[in-house]
This record gives C-alpha cells, structure tokens and sequence, in this order.
C-alpha cells in the first residue's frame, strides 16, 4: 500500500503597505513560491489590524510608516488581540524611521528587513530568496499576546536625534573584573532591550553584544538601547579597551574578538554564516579570558554561538543560555543546550537579576 504524501499548507501572507507599487512588488516575490499565498494586501496601519482579524494570516509584512494608523500603532494592536507574526519592512534607513522600527520589534514584531526599492530590485534572484526564507521560517512561529497594545500606550517615543553620539563617552570606567558577551538573533533586540535597561550604571562589568541583524540597521539599534538604558553604549571600534559599566555593540560586517589586556578587535575573516559570528566572539574570550568570563546565547534560528559556548565553558567560562518559553525561536540556545555548552536555562525576565548574582558571587569569592 502506497502512504499517499502529506502536503503542508501553503503560508498565508498579508502584506501592507501604504504604496500600491510596494504591495504588488511584495506580493510577486511572494507569490512566486508556489508554498506561500498573499491572501489580502492593506494601505495602512487600521486596515492591516481589520484583515488580520478576519483572515488570520499565517505572516503579515507590515510597513513602518503609513496615514492614519503606522506601523507601531498597528503591531501594538494586532500583537494584543490577533497576535501574528509579523515581518517589518522598511524602505527608509534613517536614524529617525529606524528607531520606530526597533519600537516595532519591541511592540512583538519578530524582525526588520530593508524591502525592495523597486521592480528591478525585486527581481535579484538573491534578495527574492532571502525574502522568502525570512517569511517561511518566521511563519512557523509561535508568537504571544502583549497587553501593552491594548493599554494604547508605547514604552518609549519616538527619538528625536541630533548628530552622532561619541563613540567613547567622555567619562572613562574602570577596567572591568567580568565580561558578559552576549549572542543573540532573531528576536534579540527586544530582549536585549529589556535587558539593558534594568542593568544599574554601576553594573561592574564589561558587556559585549552581537546581534544579527539586517544591513543598515545596527547603528539606530544602538540608538535605541541608550534611550532607556543607565550604561554607556557604543558601536564597538577597532581597539576600544573595555570597561565596566559600558556596552559595546560589534558592528554588522566584523567580528568582534576580545583579547588578554581587555581591548577588542574588529576583523572580516574568517569567512562565516554570520557577520559578526557569536561563536569567533566567545571562541576570542574562551582563548584569552574565559575564567572572566560570562557567555550568553538568546534567540535566535541556527546554531551560532553553540560552538563558541561549548569552548568557553571548556576553558573554565560560565555559560547561559535563553530558555525556550521566552525565546521567539529556540534554536541557537537549544543547539547549545543539546551540547552540554550551557551551565543554565534562564528566562528573558530573570537574566540581568542572574548576571548581577553571577557577578556578585565571583566578586565575592575573590
């Protein structure tokens, strides 16, 4: 008897957006996976948290800014009451219109991505297939409700920005005892986020992060993690020595690598998945201050940082990895845990209550 093959559903899409050229550019690139349908297209911000109440997309691509209702306004209330993954596509990259787009993912949207410009932009062979894996891996998951959205109230307005912060801030920390190096992907941002702004300006060590995250968006995310933070954050350079109570943030086309006098380095090579690797950063630290140091691997599709923590523990680091309840994708902490790499699961609530601990009981044991 021959077992008749089982076909998955096709993904369901809907796709808003306030140009009517932006929508059916959008919706082409999708359709030409015969596994993803665009089942509505909305112009703005109310007609996107209408159709998703009715046809209960798997996925919505959803703009930034729009009349009526924007983007934000739109993800607080479809994450409250028809909670969807939601892909954030954004044509412009500047400081302003990116910070509401880090609002948007702190809102419950999953992951920002730079849309097409135009029809000869989407017709790049490559950009059509990174579109339609973002879309085909982050329908598949499980999202929750936020209540802030029916509240009707946003943690944090928009920024108003004027010129570049400094790098460096003008007061210099101490040289820190412990190092946090933190990995994260999709749906880091939001935890990291959260992370930083119950950290004390006192916060003893020193914190690295690397984020995956999309072309032209790093900057403006560093942007918004100082909007509530108390630490001093910066785009890491080439160089920059580190200190406590200050984060440094590896850019997106270099590793970061830390070194035995507490400096950072910022390299291309060698060529990996990801720019920059969560695995070269705690790989860097296993091989010049592990007993120094804390690994912490969040969200996040894949398996960067498994390898990297798996080494740090080896060479006598502490390892932490994000558990799955609050995790948008476990897949990055899950690797790690199936390893033996990581030393704990923690919750997002509980992990900058656990780095302070942590960093207490070493301190106070030295």
């Amino acid at each position: 008897m021959i077992t008749p093959l089982v076909t998955a559903p096709p993904i369901r899409v809907l796709v808003v957006d306030d140009s009517a050229l932006t929508r059916r550019i959008i919706a082409t690139m999708l359709s030409s996976d015969p596994q993803i349908i665009v089942v509505g297209e909305a112009q703005n911000g109310r007609e996107a948290m209408e159709l998703t109440a009715t046809l209960q997309p798997d996925i919505i691509t959803m703009d930034v800014w729009m009349p009526h209702v924007d983007g934000l306004q739109a993800t607080e209330h479809i994450m409250a009451y028809t909670p969807t993954p939601i892909l954030v596509l954004t044509a412009s990259l500047s400081r302003h219109d990116s910070t509401l787009t880090f609002q948007m993912l702190n809102a419950g949207a999953l992951e920002v991505l730079e849309k097409p410009k135009d029809l000869a932009s989407a017709q790049s062979g490559q950009l059509r297939a990174f579109l339609l894996e973002r879309v085909k891996i982050l329908a598949r998951v499980t999202v929750v409700t936020h209540l802030r959205g029916r509240r009707r109230t946003r943690e944090t307005a928009p920024l108003t920005l004027v010129g570049k912060p400094p790098a460096i801030p003008p007061t210099i920390p101490r040289v820190p005892s412990r190092l946090v190096i933190i990995g994260a992907s999709t749906g880091g941002p939001r935890v990291i986020y959260a992370l930083l702004r119950q950290l004390p300006a006192d916060f003893p060590a020193a914190i690295v992060i690397v984020q995956h995250i999309a072309a032209g968006f790093v900057e403006t995310m560093v942007d918004w993690f100082r909007t509530s933070s108390p630490l001093r954050i910066a785009l890491a350079q080439d160089g920059d020595t580190l200190r406590a109570g200050t984060v440094l943030v590896a850019p997106e086309t270099s590793h970061l690598v830390v070194d035995d006098c507490w400096h950072v380095g910022l390299q291309i090579e060698p060529q990996k998945l990801h720019h920059p690797s969560i695995d070269v950063a705690l790989q860097s630290a296993a091989q010049h201050c592990a007993k120094q140091t804390i690994g912490v691997v969040l969200t996040g599709m894949g398996r960067d940082g498994a390898s990297g923590l798996l080494a740090l523990r080896n060479a006598g680091g502490t390892t932490l990895v994000q558990n799955q309840a609050s995790s948008a994708i476990w897949g990055m902490p899950r690797v790690a845990a199936e390893m033996g790499a990581a030393m704990e699961t923690v919750a997002a609530d509980d992990l900058a209550t656990r780095l302070q601990t942590l960093i207490q009981e070493r301190r106070g044991g030295a």
